[in-house]
C-alpha cells in the first residue's frame, strides 16, 4: 500500500519541477520549504562530541516538540548536529501541511543519518494555551505515527527531569538552559535549542 505522505509530498515534487519548467520562481510547496528548512535549521557547525556528549553506540534524535521545536541528533560515532526550526502553516499551504512537513523532515533526518534507533521527546503535561497545546498534539500524533511505521523506540523526558539533568536544577529558567549549553562550548540558536540538547544528553546517559 502507498503510504500517503509519500503520495502528496510526491505531487508537492512534481509540482515544484512544473514551477521550474515554466520558470515560475519562488515556489512555495511544502517540499521546497521544506528543503530550505532542512538546509537552515541546523546550528552554524556540528557539536565536537567530546566537549558535551558522551558516546553512545546508536544514534538518538531529541525534540523539543512545539511551535517552534528544538533537535539534536547524536549520529552513531559522529558529531552531534542540532538547531531549531518554525514551520509555518501559511507558507506551507495550509494547517494540514505542517504535520506532513514535519513528517518529512523526519524522515529526511533519519536518512541522512543513515538511521534513527531512538527518540527522545520532552514530555510537557501542560500548556500556557491552547493553540501552544494543540500544536504539540499534532506534532506528537504524528511522532507516534512515525516511530510506529519505523519501529523505533520513543522515550518522554519530563521537564524537571531534563532541567535537573541540564543543570542540576529542576526549575531551572530558558536563560540558564542556555547559559549551561554556552558553557558546554555550544553555541544555541535559542532555549528549544537548548532543551533539546538537555534532552539528547539525557536520552545518550540512558543508553549507555
Amino acid at each position: 500500500m502507498t503510504d500517503l505522505f509519500e503520495t502528496i509530498t510526491a505531487a508537492d515534487r512534481a509540482f515544484c519541477e512544473l514551477c521550474a519548467k515554466r520558470g515560475i520562481a519562488g515556489c512555495q510547496c511544502a517540499s521546497t520549504v521544506l528543503a530550505k528548512l532542512i538546509a537552515e535549521s541546523a546550528a552554524p557547525a556540528p557539536i565536537a562530541r567530546a566537549r558535551a556528549f558522551a558516546a553512545c553506540n546508536l544514534t538518538v534524535l531529541a525534540l523539543d516538540l512545539g511551535t517552534t521545536t528544538g533537535w539534536a541528533l547524536a549520529p552513531r560515532g559522529g558529531a552531534v548536529r542540532s538547531g531549531s526550526f518554525r514551520l509555518d502553516p501559511a507558507k506551507l499551504g495550509g494547517n494540514g501541511r505542517r504535520w506532513i512537513a514535519f513528517r518529512e523532515w523526519l524522515t529526511a533526518t533519519a536518512r541522512e543519518a543513515g538511521g534513527v534507533q531512538a527518540v527522545y521527546f520532552e514530555r510537557v503535561c501542560s500548556h500556557t494555551g491552547t493553540t501552544a497545546a494543540h500544536v504539540y498534539g499534532g506534532y506528537m500524533a504524528m511522532l507516534e505515527a512515525w516511530c510506529a511505521a519505523n519501529n523505533i523506540p520513543m522515550h518522554g523526558v519530563a521537564v524537571a527531569t531534563a532541567k535537573k539533568h541540564w543543570t542540576g536544577n529542576g526549575r531551572a529558567k530558558k536563560p540558564e538552559m542556555i547559559a549551561e549549553a554556552e558553557r558546554r562550548g555550544i553555541k544555541v540558536i535559542d532555549d528549544n535549542h537548548a532543551d533539546a540538547l538537555a534532552i539528547l544528553s539525557y536520552g545518550i546517559q540512558q543508553e549507555q
